[in-house]
Order: C-alpha cells, then sequence, then structure tokens
C-alpha cells in the first residue's frame, strides 16, 4: 500500500493586499454595504472572473506595464505590411 505524503499545514490560500483608488474603495463598499466580507467576497468575483477571461498574453501586459491600446497600434502597422 502507497502511503500518501504529509499535507502541509497553514492557510490553504495565500493572503494578499489590494491598494485601490479612494473613489472606487467608496463605490465597491457601497455596493457591499460596509461590510467587510461581502467587500471581500466581491473583490475575490471581480478579480476570478477577469482572469478567467484573461489570456496569458494579456496577464503579461500588465506586469510590463503595456497596454492594450499601445500593443494594437504595434500588431496594426505590421498586419498592413503583410
Amino acid at each position: 500500500m502507497a502511503r500518501r505524503g504529509r499535507r502541509r499545514g497553514g492557510p490553504r490560500y495565500k493572503r494578499i493586499s489590494l491598494s485601490l483608488p479612494k473613489r472606487l474603495y467608496s463605490v465597491l463598499n457601497g455596493i457591499a454595504m460596509g461590510d467587510d466580507r461581502k467587500l471581500n467576497r466581491l473583490i475575490k468575483g471581480i478579480i476570478e472572473e477577469k482572469l478567467q477571461e484573461a489570456t496569458v498574453v494579456e496577464l503579461e501586459a500588465y506586469i510590463t506595464g503595456a497596454s492594450e491600446e499601445e500593443e494594437e497600434e504595434v500588431k496594426e502597422p505590421n498586419e498592413e505590411k503583410a
């Protein structure tokens, strides 16, 4: 009988913190009716939805700081030459 490896203890998810603009925070906090749990669930849902729809190229663009508009401008001249 094969033995299972021991599962590490500790939290299942990595804890992160976000910096939000005050205006965006106040809107999201209003939607969550001032409840921190609802606010966290709302932010988590928004992030998960965005990650499901995003491609690896789009996520890499966030890291490099390039916006989608800059990528489109670079792609368009290459298409015209072809």
